[in-house]
C-alpha cells in the first residue's frame, strides 16, 4: 500500500475545487480501522467481506495487515483503532495477540480507544485477557437479539445465554466499556419481542448500546428473498420500535447521541463520532476503505493470497462539505455553522439555503444554537439526508 501523499498525486485533479489540502502542511492521521475478514458463519443479511476462518488464510491475513501497517505507520499517531470485519475474535489468540503488538503504541502520553468487535460463540475467557492485556479496552458485541427465534432468523450461531456468558467474561478480564449491537425490524419480530431484548441488554449493564433497523444489502440472501416477496417489512412497527427504544434507553440513563448509538455520558464511541464529524481514517485489510487529505481509496476483496489498493477517489470539497452535513445531522451535536464555515470556507446556507429552510419549515430540522434534528427528523434522517447529496 503506497502512501496517502503518493495516492493523491497518482490522481488526476479534475477542477481547483479539487486543491482543498495543503500537503505542506499534513498532520498524522488519528484514526486507524482494520478489517478481519474471518467469521465462523455467514449470515443471511450480512454484505460485509467475510470468510471461513482457516488457519492458512488467517496467517496470510494477518501478515498482509501488518506489511499494510507498517507502510502507513510513519503518517499515523491513532487517537482511536477499531478491529472489526468479519469477527476479529475468529482469529486465534496468538494471532490477535501478534497483531496487537504491532498496531497499539504502548508507550503512548495519551490513552487512545481501542475497540474489538466479537461473536459471543468466539471470546473465550484466554481471548478476552489477551485483547485487554494487549491494549483493547472497547469490546462490541453483536448480541443482535435476545429471542431465540429472531437469533435463528438471523442466521446467527450463538444462543441467548452465550451473550451472558459473553459479557460476564469481558467484565471478568477487566473490560469496563462493552457496547452491545441490537437489531430491529427484523421478519417476525414483534414489539414484545424487541422490549425483551432491550430489558435484557440492559440487565447486563453495558455503556453502550447499538440499535440498528435491518436492512435488505445488495447481494444478500434477505435481500433476494425481499425482492421475492418472502420477507416483508413494516415501516409503522419499525418507526414503534425505534421510539420504544429511544424511551427505555433514555429513562435508563443513555444519551441518544447518534440516530442508531445510545451511551451512558462520557462513553460515546470515539472511534465512530471521528467518522461522523468528518475526520480522516486509515482502514487496512481487504475491503477496507480510507479517506486521508481529500482522497478515498478502498482495497480490494481477499482472493486467497492477497490484497491492494484498487480504487481512487479525489474528494472535492463539496463532497466533503455534503459528507459533512449528512452525517453531522446524523448526530445529536449536530453542525455547527461557524466551525463549518471554518473547515471548507463557506456557510451551510450558501449551498443549502432552500433545503435547509424546507426542513425547517416541516419540523425537521433545528436552526440554533446548531443546525440538528428535531425528534421527527431523526426518525426520518435517512430521507433528511437526500436534502444534501
Amino acid at each position: 500500500m503506497v502512501s496517502s501523499v503518493a495516492l493523491f498525486l497518482d490522481v488526476k485533479l479534475v477542477d481547483n475545487d479539487s486543491l482543498f489540502y495543503d500537503l505542506t502542511k499534513m498532520i498524522p492521521i488519528r484514526h486507524l480501522y482494520v478489517h478481519i475478514p474471518f467469521c465462523p458463519h455467514l449470515c443471511p443479511y450480512c454484505s460485509f467481506h467475510i470468510l471461513p476462518a482457516q488457519k492458512k488464510h488467517a496467517e496470510i491475513v494477518v501478515n498482509h495487515l501488518i506489511t499494510e501497517y507498517q507502510s502507513i505507520v510513519h503518517d499515523l499517531i491513532p487517537k482511536t483503532i477499531f478491529l472489526g470485519g468479519g469477527t476479529p475474535t475468529a482469529l486465534s489468540t496468538e494471532m490477535l495477540e501478534r497483531l496487537l503488538s504491532h498496531f497499539i503504541p504502548h508507550n503512548r502520553e495519551t490513552p487512545i480507544e481501542v475497540t474489538s468487535e466479537c461473536n459471543p460463540s468466539t471470546l473465550s475467557s484466554q481471548k478476552a485477557e489477551g485483547l485487554l492485556c494487549f491494549g483493547v479496552n472497547r469490546l462490541s458485541i453483536g448480541a443482535q437479539s435476545f429471542d431465540p427465534m429472531v437469533l435463528k432468523t438471523l442466521g446467527r450461531t450463538h444462543s441467548v445465554q452465550a451473550i451472558f456468558q459473553c459479557v460476564d467474561r469481558g467484565r471478568v478480564a477487566g473490560f469496563s466499556n462493552i457496547n452491545l449491537d441490537l437489531i430491529f425490524g427484523i421478519p417476525g419480530q414483534t414489539m414484545a419481542s424487541w422490549k425483551t431484548t432491550l430489558v435484557s441488554a440492559l440487565t447486563l449493564h453495558p455503556q453502550h448500546l447499538s440499535c440498528y433497523g435491518l436492512t435488505y444489502e445488495e447481494d444478500t440472501e434477505f435481500f433476494h428473498r425481499h425482492n421475492r416477496g418472502e420477507l416483508d417489512r413494516n415501516p409503522d412497527l419499525e418507526q414503534a420500535m425505534f421510539d420504544t427504544a429511544d424511551q427505555l434507553l433514555t429513562q435508563a440513563g443513555f444519551h441518544h447521541y447518534e440516530v442508531s448509538n445510545y451511551a451512558l455520558p462520557g462513553y460515546e464511541c470515539r472511534h465512530n463520532l471521528a467518522y461522523w464529524r468528518g475526520e480522516d481514517y486509515y482502514g487496512i485489510g481487504p475491503s477496507a476503505v480510507s479517506t486521508v487529505r481529500g482522497v478515498r481509496f478502498s482495497n480490494s476483496k481477499f482472493d486467497g493470497t492477497h490484497w491492494q489498493t484498487h480504487e481512487r477517489e479525489i474528494l472535492t470539497k463539496k463532497i466533503l462539505a455534503s459528507e459533512r452535513m449528512i452525517l453531522g445531522l446524523r448526530t445529536r451535536e449536530g453542525v455547527d455553522e461557524n466551525e463549518f464555515a471554518d473547515q471548507f470556507g463557506f456557510s451551510p446556507y450558501q449551498h443549502w439555503n432552500r433545503e435547509i429552510q424546507s426542513l425547517a419549515q416541516n419540523g425537521l430540522l433545528n436552526l440554533k444554537p446548531r443546525l440538528h434534528l428535531t425528534r421527527r427528523g431523526w426518525e426520518l434522517a435517512d430521507e433528511v439526508a437526500t436534502y444534501f447529496v
